[in-house]
């Protein structure tokens, strides 16, 4: 059974994580791309998507072997994500608090089901071996047994790395402190209670700014309004270079057509003659309205 869903923003994911009871994926696993197609599935349904455009992206799944947008166009996709991911994480942890599990999240989130899984149910994504489908749906088949095995073994060590106790440490746990700042403590006068409000609201925006990946607080000898850093460029140029390695490679014929396969079965790759038709607009009369001008 599949999930549907047509969001593109950061908080619909983690919503429907919070009401699935699903860990939401971390930005190392999208990041992984083709080596994580079914994360990166994900990916394209809620970000790159926005990045593409609606009218455009539908064109491009009715288009088969036809490029979804572009490799520049992905890789900048993939860039604002890194960017902005746990300054998101940060301000979705403290909505949620403790009903927002993440891969980060080790152990509470061990065992758990991931919004990943919960979308796109029963599909596995099978890019390496040419001689067998790119798409399998059977369950019970070995090869896709064999790739559910290997992602839950990559997600096992991920949660030994310094990025994923660095995230739980510097962006989860803060948030639950912030959360207990925020709603504790003693009742101080009116004027005490705005400034420290006011004091509270400016550390938050710092932190949040620092949680930037590449648009945060600058570095030494950065102007302070510096746009996108030096790194943020290099992984910018790093991404594009990636992506171009594998469409070359004719990697992307076969994930994204395997991705549209799965779209058609979510229902989210209708043709234009398909889809109901627009409601003329009424057109005023003209002479009624500009009477007297």
């Amino acid at each position: 059974m599949f999930l549907t869903c047509a969001a593109v923003l950061p908080k619909d994911l983690c919503r429907l994580c919070v009401e699935n009871k699903c860990v939401l994926p971390s930005i190392e696993s999208l990041k992984r791309r083709l080596k994580d197609p079914k994360a990166y599935c994900i990916f394209y349904m809620y970000f790159y998507t926005a990045a593409v455009g609606e009218v455009r992206w539908k064109e491009c799944l009715s288009k088969e072997d036809e490029r979804i947008g572009s490799n520049t166009m992905e890789a900048f996709a993939l860039l604002v994500l890194v960017n902005n991911y746990k300054a998101w994480l940060y301000e979705e942890k403290k909505t949620h608090q403790n009903n927002l599990l993440t891969e980060y999240d080790y152990p509470p989130s061990y065992g758990k089901p991931s919004i990943v899984d919960k979308i796109i149910d029963g599909v596995q994504f099978n890019l390496e071996n040419e001689a067998s489908p790119t798409v399998i749906y059977d369950k019970d088949d070995r090869t896709y047994k064999k790739l559910e095995k290997e992602r839950v073994e990559w997600l096992e060590a991920f949660c030994t790395t310094d990025p994923c106790l660095q995230t739980n440490d510097g962006v989860l746990k803060k948030a639950s402190i912030d959360i207990s700042d925020e709603s504790g403590g003693e009742e101080a006068a009116p004027e005490e209670d705005l400034f420290v409000q006011k004091e509270r609201k400016k550390k938050k925006r710092k932190f949040t700014r620092e949680l930037r990946e590449f648009t945060g607080v600058p570095s030494q000898g950065e102007r302070k309004h510096k746009g996108w850093s030096d790194e943020g460029m290099m992984a910018f140029e790093k991404y594009v270079e990636a992506i171009r390695k594998d469409v070359e490679e004719d990697k992307y014929v076969a994930w994204e057509n395997a991705y549209r396969d799965v779209m058609e079965k979510l229902g989210h790759s209708k043709k234009d003659d398909e889809e109901p038709l627009q409601k003329e607009r009424y057109k005023p009369n003209l002479g009624v309205v500009y009477e007297g001008f």
